[in-house]
């Protein structure tokens, strides 16, 4: 999204809005164009709107449904490397082997002929740094590493990036992370490696809920798992669930689909009505 706003704003003269629904980790803080991030949308402002990453209406978080009978946007455009609803109207750009979305923003930003700026090149490089597990996923291509290639080339700010995602953690992160890790289950049966956060969890802790991320693909690294889950209790009663695989005969996107979820083969995620009940070092959900 960064990425974009950067090319369209700068490159194209355009005026461009950005909205995400939900907190946005600090530890993206570093990122180009970051504080002009707002988590308000009113669409009646521009005349188009594009969807990035999110493959649906529904999945921006804006909205509670992808079958909308609405006269706005004039034209919708949506740019993913999911599959996206059939429900979901206007011009789509998908490519299901792309690494990511940014891969996708800098294939165009080539057709466009358009110099990408140092600054474009580091939200870009995040973006297919994060989606790849740092470039560890079989999601990553020779197109990628291409790709990633290309923005170093025009500057992207690599340190920044590995301080910023990868090495920075807090004591309050890490006191999070060895909470979650010890009361973590191995089912032999499914393979499944799963844990939970409570809310209480990271008031004890003194963690807010952006020292989750990166948390799941840890547990994901346990020796025989082939999927792992990890359910987090949210502050308005739902339970969020974030499931991680890298192996190829497991498609967690139909296990979150059938949770009401919904994402990707190798990452997907659900929301459902609940809280977790614990006991020592045992678990429930209720």
């Amino acid at each position: 999204m960064l990425g974009l706003y950067g090319i369209l704003s700068h490159q194209f003269g355009m005026g461009v809005g950005l909205s995400a629904s939900g907190d946005i980790p600090q530890a993206y803080a570093y990122l180009p164009y970051f504080f002009r991030l707002s988590d308000g949308f009113d669409p009646l402002k521009f005349d188009t709107v594009v969807i990035l990453d999110c493959s649906g209406w529904i999945r921006t978080g804006f909205f509670d449904s992808d079958e909308l009978n609405i006269d706005w946007p004039e034209r919708l455009v949506v740019i993913d490397h999911h599959a996206v609803q059939s429900l979901t109207p206007g011009l789509h750009l998908v490519d299901s082997t792309a690494s990511s979305t940014s891969e996708l923003i800098w294939r165009l930003a080539k057709e466009w002929k358009v110099p990408v700026t140092k600054e474009v090149a580091t939200c870009l490089l995040t973006g297919i740094s994060f989606d790849t597990g740092s470039f560890q996923h079989d999601n990553t291509s020779s197109a990628t590493f291409q790709a990633a290639a290309g923005l170093m080339e025009v500057g992207a700010g690599l340190n920044k990036i590995v301080s910023g995602i990868y090495l920075g953690k807090s004591i309050a992160r890490l006191k999070l992370w060895g909470k979650v890790l010890q009361r973590l289950k191995y089912d032999y049966n499914r393979k499944l490696s799963v844990s939970v956060v409570t809310q209480q969890d990271l008031k004890n802790c003194g963690a807010s809920s952006d020292d989750i991320e990166g948390l799941v693909n840890l547990m994901n690294t346990v020796p025989g798992t082939k999927f792992t889950l990890l359910l987090t209790e949210e502050r308005d009663g739902q339970l969020k669930g974030s499931f991680r695989t890298e192996d190829n005969s497991v498609d967690v996107a139909k296990l979150a689909k059938y949770l009401g979820g919904g994402g990707h083969k190798k990452a997907a995620g659900f929301s459902l009505q609940g809280e977790i009940d614990i006991d020592g070092d045992n678990w429930k959900v209720i």
